[in-house]
């Protein structure tokens, strides 16, 4: 029916076939608009007029609501002679002498009608926009309701929550109360909710670009079929397929609760056409047929380069009173979020009357308390309000809101976020950047340098070198390309020794962000050979020589030095030192494989880092080195730990850069442990500044396009890896990065059936340089070089190819990574199942499902090779389910054809087919999640306990209850207690499929 309402969907056809056996009832159906109200009672009408129930709908008007009976006779008798002789009543009710006994004559004739179709069988009453419905008809509605209990009728009515009139509010709590009443809230759509609806209206698999806008409509489903239609022109379909069959519906109806009549769009929008949707399958048929669904739905362009949202969104909330709706616009010029304390300053109203005019937004839903801020649930419909106010009057509103805000003291990141959207700065505006210019750096960097750069340009001479300085802060703190340049300029026509040491200090660590460590070196050795007074800076210039030393291939010299560092700063008991120093001596030990003793140091760094908000950048490199450093121990919990705190403290520090690279880290997270939808929207994510970081575009594109390959997009890998600059390797981080555009390429052309061209690929994995020899993929491109070397015949690049791998695996023996590498390798050059065998183990203890089905698969083909074709077609049924977890449709298809020419098929002969029903039924993977919603676990504590994203649990909790033909959680808990074979499992654990 309606993508996340399945549970409702089955709760609403019991009592419809319960009012169908006889069994009357009472229904309130509430939502706010486009919600889906009409979609869902709808859904009610058309399964009762199925089991043969006597049907009746009709919709309140505004327009006639002073008309009394009409909602209730548009119901009833929308034609015919019952209505004609309610009219001749009212009519007749109109005369003086008539009295109040003509009204009570018709509300009886309808009352008196309804009870003779429920003596003929079952009848479903359902009266739409109840809240727009004239006294009258509530009267009678009341009259039905309480013989709903008595006779075989169902009565439906929907509501909006605005606005509230007392009578309708009394009603409502009347027909749902009582073991006769049920209330049934529509709630937003959750983010995979709504990631499903776009499926359904474009008939595609939506990107993680076009998912993340989805946002905008805050889980309202008209307003997400409203903007999907304003959006047409920047959507690209891609058929992986023949396309679907195409026709002149435009829509569909209701299958994501989008459907509710025209007047019915948030806030009482008519609908927009969206791209062509096949007839007949809409959304709305409720049988979920993916076969004609295909290919993969993105936009064309950034979320931010989208047109602005319909000018007729604002005019949807004509629900709200003058005072409401006025307040709600300038709260629009807050942002997304605001405070009542901030709405009331830039009001210059007490904040007991701000909150008193947003108590309609609220209850609406339009607005949500978070507990700290409220927030626009919906930010199409903020930027629609915002944008509808005149240019001119919005800028002189943010310059008063900046200083009003200024003036009280407020938050200096948010008054930043209003001057800049203030236009021009005034000289207020300059000298109080040049006060708070330090905080705000460190609040908002992104904010800071736009301002920054404004004011310099205006500043005087006096004023302006204090202001670069500041910018320049602001640029080494986002990573920006030019900060190093600033930084330059600045250090040059510094003459202050104190200065020039800051200068240098901080030019040093924009060089080492570009990858420039030669002459970072050399502007360390400069900065030191003059006098630095400081002795907190001192240590910091002598922490930056340690990282260079290390990244230029001298990590004993590094080591050596890194000794006195830390030492020194464990005297000082500079926090900010502290972490700098341990920094620097993770790195050296970093770099000379001893990886355990590495994490240990940036561990301290980041306790030290915690003592001290200035320290908060270095708290977030150290975050995620800890990250790398554990992901290549394999161990999960500790990387997500680390990825998290990192976020949290990015997003509240605004530190966009260092928030770039956190989703890329965990974009790579998610990738290894399989979710590659999270993976997707990570570095979708990442992708959305410009940083100094070299790498970082390197593994954004690499990512994807490695993604897209095994998912078996190929025109989609290949636009990623159009989209690297030609100098994209040109940095040695960059080089170090690389593993995943290599394997990319690799895969394409392996694809495209040239293994040869793919080996080709691989070969910068053998040189043994030292940014080659740390590269974070090599030892898995050493072992797929030998696979495809192995297949083009070319045993020299091959062996060369093990020895490599030998070395490496030598020099990192602290990680599972390279030793498995290296038994995989081995395993390959000489077939043999032993090894391979050995390799599966390692592979089955690191949870990586792509590795895992490598391993599968490469046992599969060395036990076919030794002829044991039996346990190949058991290793292939096993390398399928690992490829199947992250959907690598490339990869099964690789498999299968890799042991077709040895002899060996999937299906009834290489394993009994899965049953389509019942615990059997059961992937794996929905296996470990059955058990733990056995175990009474939320949707989140699933995806933090096995490392998926809430969207997969979701799903995979979707295909539970699906086959095992149940229709909750608890169903699933007692199934599989009385499966369980034996005493109960310990809480936590993941017990066996049972007999």
């Amino acid at each position: 029916m309606r993508v996340g309402r399945d549970q409702l969907r089955e709760e609403l056809r019991d009592w419809v076939r319960g009012g169908a056996r006889g069994r009357g009832g009472r229904l309130i159906v509430e939502g706010e608009p486009g919600a889906g109200r009409t979609a869902y009672v709808r859904e009610a009408l058309a399964e009762a007029a199925v089991l043969g129930c006597r049907v009746r709908y009709g919709a309140a008007d505004p327009f006639t609501a002073e008309l009394p009976l009409r909602a209730a006779l548009d119901c009833l008798h929308p034609r015919g002679a019952g209505r004609a002789a309610v009219i001749a009543l009212l009519r007749e009710a109109r005369r003086p002498e008539q009295g109040g006994g003509a009204w009570l004559a018709a509300t009886d004739l309808l009352v008196s009608g309804v009870e003779e179709w429920c003596a003929r069988g079952p009848t479903l009453l359902v009266l739409d926009d109840l809240h727009r419905a004239d006294p009258a008809s509530l009267l009678l509605w009341r009259r039905l309701g309480r013989s709903a209990d008595r006779l075989p009728l169902l009565l439906a009515a929907t509501r909006r929550p605005l606005p509230r009139r007392p009578e309708v509010e009394q009603l409502c709590a009347d027909l749902g109360a009582g073991p006769g009443g049920r209330t049934v809230r529509l709630e937003p759509l959750t983010g995979p909710e709504s990631a499903e609806a776009l499926r359904r209206m474009l008939r595609a698999e939506p990107g993680p670009r076009l998912r993340e806008a989805a946002r905008q409509a805050g889980g309202n489903p008209g307003l997400l079929r409203e903007l999907t239609a304003h959006w047409a022109g920047f959507i690209e379909i891609t058929r992986d397929g023949p396309e679907p069959r195409r026709g002149d519906n435009t829509g569909g109806t209701g299958g994501d609760g989008c459907e509710d009549r025209p007047d019915e769009g948030p806030g009482g929008r008519p609908g927009r056409p969206v791209p062509p949707v096949p007839p007949g399958d809409g959304p709305g048929n409720g049988r979920g047929d993916d076969r004609e669904f295909g290919g993969f739905a993105e936009l064309t362009v950034p979320e931010e380069e989208l047109p602005r949202p319909p000018d007729s969104l604002p005019r949807g909330l004509g629900y709200l009173s003058r005072a409401a709706y006025t307040t709600l616009r300038h709260a629009a010029l807050l942002g997304p979020a605001f405070t009542p304390r901030e709405l009331a300053l830039v009001q210059a109203r007490s904040a007991r009357e701000v909150l008193a005019d947003l108590e309609e937004p609220l209850l609406a839903g339009v607005l949500e308390d978070t507990g700290e801020q409220l927030r626009f649930r919906q930010p199409a419909l903020r930027r629609a309000l915002y944008a509808a106010l005149p240019r001119p009057a919005r800028t002189a509103l943010h310059q008063e809101a900046a200083l009003a805000l200024a003036e009280a003291g407020h938050d200096p990141a948010r008054t930043a976020e209003q001057l800049l959207a203030g236009g021009a700065l005034d000289g207020w505006a300059v000298r109080w950047l040049a006060d708070a210019a330090r905080s705000l750096i460190a609040a908002a960097p992104a904010a800071a340098a736009e301002l920054l750069e404004r004011a310099v340009g205006q500043a005087d001479r006096a004023d302006r070198e204090a202001l670069e300085g500041s910018l320049a802060d602001a640029a080494l703190m986002l990573r920006r390309p030019e900060s190093a340049r600033l930084l330059a300029t600045l250090h040059q026509r510094a003459t202050d020794p104190g200065a020039r040491a800051a200068l240098a200090f901080k030019l040093v660590s924009a060089l080492m962000i570009e990858g420039d460590m030669a002459r970072a070196l050399a502007v360390t050795e400069d900065a030191l050979a003059e006098r630095v007074h400081s002795p907190a800076l001192r240590l910091r210039l002598e922490a930056c020589r340690v990282l260079a030393l290390a990244e230029r291939g001298c990590p004993a010299q590094a080591h050596v030095l890194a000794g006195p560092v830390v030492a020194e700063a464990a005297r000082l008991g500079d926090p900010l030192c502290g972490a700098e120093a341990h920094h620097a001596m993770s790195f050296a030990l970093f770099h000379l494989g001893r990886g355990r003793e590495s994490l240990r140091h940036v561990a301290e760094g980041i306790a030290w880092a915690r003592r001290d908000p200035e320290a908060n950048d270095m708290r977030l490199l150290l975050l995620a080195n800890q990250a790398e450093g554990h992901e290549r121990f394999d161990e999960p919990q500790p990387v997500a730990a680390a990825l998290r705190e990192a976020r949290e403290l990015a997003l509240a520090t605004r530190s966009t850069g260092r928030l770039m690279v956190t989703e890329a880290l965990e974009a790579e997270f998610h990738y290894r442990l399989g979710d590659w939808d999270a993976a997707l929207a990570g570095a979708a994510r990442a992708d959305g500044l410009p940083v100094s970081d070299g790498w970082l575009p390197v593994v954004v594109h690499g990512l994807r396009a490695l993604v897209h390959g095994h998912r078996d997009e190929r025109e989609a890998a290949r636009g990623e890896l159009a989209l690297l600059p030609s100098d994209a390797f040109a940095a040695p981080a960059a080089r170090r990065y690389g593993g995943h555009v290599l394997l990319a390429r690799a895969l394409l052309a392996e694809r495209a059936g040239r293994p040869a061209d793919a080996v080709r690929e691989l070969l910068p994995a053998l040189a043994d340089g030292p940014d080659e020899a740390r590269a974070y993929e090599r030892p898995w491109m050493l072992s797929e070089i030998v696979r495809l070397a192995l297949e083009c015949g070319d045993t020299a690049t091959a062996r060369a190819a093990v020895a490599a791998c030998g070395r490496t695996a030598a020099a990192l023996a602290e990680y599972p990574g390279p030793a498995l590498a290296l038994l995989r390798c081995e395993g390959l050059f000489a077939q043999d199942p032993r090894l391979l065998g050995r390799a599966l183990e390692r592979a089955e203890r690191g949870g990586r499902p792509l590795v895992l089905g490598h391993a599968w698969e490469d046992l599969a083909v060395a036990r076919a090779w030794h002829g044991d074709l039996a346990a190949a077609r058991s290793a292939l049924t096993q390398a399928v389910a690992a490829y199947a977890v992250p959907g690598a449709r490339w990869d099964i298809a690789r498999a299968d054809a890799r042991l077709r020419s040895l002899g060996v098929r999937r299906g009834s002969r290489s394993a009994r087919r899965r049953a389509a029903n019942g615990w059997e039924a059961l992937t794996p993977a929905e296996l470990k999640v059955a058990l733990l919603v056995a175990q009474g676990r939320s949707n989140p504590e699933i995806a933090s306990a096995l490392f998926l994203s809430a969207r997969t649990v979701q799903t995979h909790v979707s295909h539970i209850l699906a086959k095992l033909q149940v229709r909750s959680r608890a169903a699933v808990a007692a199934q599989a207690a009385a499966r369980r074979p034996g005493p109960e499992a310990a809480p936590g654990a993941v017990p066996g499929p049972g007999p």
